[in-house]
């Protein structure tokens, strides 16, 4: 099936509690392998490019890339993610779509992806967003919900986002709400707004929370909201590294 995406993963070598995660070996594959193959498992079949300012990270993806994907060597001073998505888009994307996966990522499927690609294809002028969110359970997953790390988000009757935060939303005055919903930090854009979302300052909101996507919210446009059940696990530390190869050589067995 062919589409009109482009999956764009930023993968950089510097980091300051795990240098060089995306060549980190797991489960006998490199990180960011691990994620170009959960992206090319996706049934829409994207065209998929490595954004990289490592010459490390380049030279070791030319050795899988194949067929219409490539990996890209970007200015070594864009600061953010999302920065590098939209300098590849600009400069090498013709597709109307672009999706930004980050490369530490390795529990991704094609299954996932698709879900979020299935949101972006009904983005338009108003929703030029679209993002995945998992329903967790109040009573097993409390610890979770008051953590600051975890970004919560509460939606709309028709799945828009109304809100994102590090805090534990929504409260539950009487004890009545049974879930809430842990954000998952990939996203799909209209192409054309992409680059409108780069050049935007950052917003009030958006620096109070220290959410990059609350930018899009507060400069009155709508993001779409699609829902997994799969967990994803991002690897920060090489303990999550190792968290990671467990669960990925449990699916083998």
């Amino acid at each position: 099936m062919s589409s009109k995406v482009a999956v764009v993963i930023p993968a950089r070598y510097a980091s300051s509690r795990f240098p060089g995660k995306p060549l980190v070996k797991i489960a006998g594959r490199a990180m960011i392998e691990h994620v170009y193959y959960g992206c090319s498992g996706s049934k829409y079949n994207p065209r998929v490019i490595i954004a990289t300012d490592d010459n490390r990270i380049f030279d070791f993806c030319k050795l899988f890339i194949h067929g219409k994907d490539s990996v890209v060597m970007t200015p070594d001073d864009i600061s953010t993610g999302s920065e590098r998505v939209a300098w590849v888009a600009r400069e090498t994307v013709t597709e109307d779509f672009v999706l930004n996966v980050q490369g530490d990522e390795p529990l991704l499927t094609g299954k996932i992806l698709d879900t979020l690609i299935d949101e972006t294809l009904l983005c338009d002028e108003k929703n030029p967003v679209a993002t995945l969110a998992k329903r967790c359970n109040f009573d097993t997953e409390k610890e979770a919900f008051k953590n600051p790390n975890v970004v919560k988000l509460v939606v709309s009757g028709d799945n828009r986002a109304l809100y994102f935060s590090r805090a534990p939303i929504p409260g539950s005055k009487n004890g009545m709400a049974q879930e809430y919903l842990r954000h998952v930090g990939l996203y799909g854009f209209r192409k054309d707004f992409l680059q409108e979302f780069a050049s935007m300052k950052a917003a009030p909101l958006e620096k109070c929370e220290g959410l990059e996507q609350l930018r899009v919210l507060e400069n009155g446009y709508g993001i779409r909201v699609g829902f997994i059940e799969e967990e994803l696990v991002g690897v920060d530390t090489p303990g999550d590294a190792d968290l990671v190869e467990t669960i990925l050589r449990g699916r083998k067995g």
